[in-house]
């Protein structure tokens, strides 16, 4: 059975991931590079992270962090950008969009949304989702090391999630309740490259 949601959420997708482009263009822009060339770094670790969010090492708020590098750093921007992308994110994982998470996911937290979804097809079960509303998104750690930069996000939001199975029984969720969900995403870019490219490198469900 081919995973889809409602013609709503469809409706929805398409709507947010064109105001994800408009977005990218704010959300993207150049970091300058740091004062030290750094000869080498390491490999960004793109592995789902359960209840570790890392702090930073110094006692510099979360952001200071990352205005070290890039003095021009638009949090509203940048908030605007994630708060997209974690809309995308949700009703691409549940029609099962691969193609459109790889463009905003790192490789590990991909593999996991896409076992999950294998999953959820070999049960011939669909997740329908809406996306009702963001209540708040903060920022509680940042980081850069190596070159890659590290920002992780709270957010607090409101969906409708309802698991059907083929027959269309409800096999998960309440079509008729608001849930609030509260999760902690990591998002990571190279600070060397010249255009910033924010990927969810972790998720964790708070």
């Amino acid at each position: 059975m081919n995973e889809t949601a409602d013609p709503n959420n469809a409706i929805l997708l398409v709507a947010i991931i064109a105001f994800y482009w408009a977005l990218l263009g704010s959300w993207g822009q150049p970091l300058p590079r740091s004062g030290e060339d750094k000869a080498k770094r390491d490999d960004v670790q793109t592995r789902q992270r359960t209840g570790c969010i890392e702090n930073t090492s110094s006692g510099d708020l979360p952001l200071d962090v990352i205005r070290k590098i890039d003095p021009g750093f638009d949090l509203a921007k940048f908030l605007a950008g994630a708060n997209a992308a974690y809309e995308i994110v949700l009703l691409a994982y549940a029609c099962g969009d691969m193609q459109t998470l790889k463009r905003l996911v790192g490789p590990q937290v991909l593999d996991i949304f896409e076992q999950a979804t294998a999953e959820r097809r070999d049960r011939q079960e669909m997740l329908q989702l809406t996306f009702i509303g963001m209540r708040e998104a903060t920022v509680i750690s940042a980081l850069e090391k190596d070159g890659i930069a590290e920002i992780a996000i709270r957010f607090v939001s409101d969906v409708v999630s309802v698991t059907r199975s083929a027959n269309d029984a409800i096999v998960a969720g309440d079509p008729q309740q608001i849930t609030e969900v509260i999760d902690a995403w990591t998002f990571a870019c190279d600070t060397q490259s010249r255009k910033r490219k924010w990927m969810l490198i972790a998720t964790d469900g708070g």
